[in-house]
């Protein structure tokens, strides 16, 4: 039997440039000599589907594409309850997830991490609706402004995050929540709520920058930002650079539950790693050394964005 399950998408992003990338993974997994046998996700829920089956049949899993199918993998695999090895090879607009342990978004370097066969435990989030949803994440489960902006690229298919940013904030309009933590309270008008493991979301805007994955906490922030001053603030989120911000305030906590305040609100929508969940109220817990996962030894992620602003993403630069 081969050792990897790679697993993809072939309808994520452009087809054509899809079918290409997954030639040239395969190529690159040949010539470093990684046993692996390739599987198709042909239906929505296949991908998860397929994951969860092939852990249980004693394979190391790789999710091949953007965000959505990465978190697909992953919550398949670890809800299979088989402890299989779990990595990833970015092939998205976003590659969030992937970054979280390091991974950049360079298709033979991920193929050369899976040859190299270097692994460890990470922290992962989980998240439980009260309308019974439940979901593993690895980056940012968030509620506010910034789901509905992932529900609506969700369903219009758009690759262009920064332009539905842009389509949805003139409509948008701020509702007070609660935001229960375990040594702190958060009750009054907010965009978004930001409950992050990793830092970034939207393909590195990072709004939890000092989150770390070692550490068995959450670094939540919450935000009630004008709409205009929202839209100003994006090339600082990119540039890791938005925190500290008189609008937005930070908590860590391992436990996080979030509310609508006024109950004839509409309620927000929660997402974990891009993907929607549905509406508040929710509840996030981390989960210490929660996964073993595929990675390069040195957070490359972090070592790509010091050679590109001088420091690292969880360092503050004012």
């Amino acid at each position: 039997m081969e050792d990897y399950a790679i697993i993809y998408n072939p309808i994520a992003g452009i087809a054509e440039k899809t079918q290409e990338d997954i030639e040239y993974a395969c190529q690159c997994l040949d010539n470093l000599k990684v046993s692996y046998k390739l599987f198709k996700s042909e239906y929505a829920g296949h991908t998860l589907e397929l994951a969860n089956q092939l852990a249980k049949d004693g394979y190391r899993v790789i999710g091949v594409g953007g965000d959505g199918t990465c978190n697909e993998v992953f919550h398949g695999v670890i809800t299979s309850d088989s402890g299989a090895l779990c990595g990833f090879i970015p092939m998205g607009s976003g590659n969030d997830i992937p970054a979280v342990i390091g991974i950049i978004p360079n298709i033979k370097r991920a193929c050369e991490i899976i040859a190299e066969g270097h692994s460890s435990k990470s922290d992962i989030g989980f998240a439980n609706t009260d309308e019974g949803v439940e979901r593993y994440f690895l980056g940012i489960g968030s509620q506010g402004f910034d789901s509905e902006v992932a529900r609506r690229v969700n369903e219009e298919d758009v690759k262009n995050y920064n332009m539905m940013v842009l389509k949805t904030i003139f409509s948008w309009k701020n509702r007070e929540i609660i935001v229960k933590m375990d040594n702190n309270n958060y009750e009054g008008y907010a965009n978004l709520v930001a409950v992050g493991n990793g830092g970034s979301y939207g393909g590195g805007m990072y709004i939890c920058q000092r989150a770390r994955i070692d550490d068995g906490l959450f670094d939540i922030s919450v935000a009630n930002i004008g709409k205009l001053k929202l839209i100003l603030q994006f090339k600082r989120m990119y540039s890791a650079s938005l925190l500290p911000h008189p609008n937005v305030t930070e908590y860590r906590s391992k436990k996080v539950r979030i509310e609508m305040k006024n109950s004839n609100d509409l309620p927000y929508l929660c997402q974990v790693d891009g993907e929607i969940l549905g509406p508040l109220p929710v509840t996030y817990e981390t989960i210490k050394n929660g996964y073993e996962f595929i990675h390069p030894k040195t957070d490359e992620v972090a070592e790509a964005f010091k050679v590109k602003y001088g420091r690292y993403f969880y360092e503050y630069s004012h």
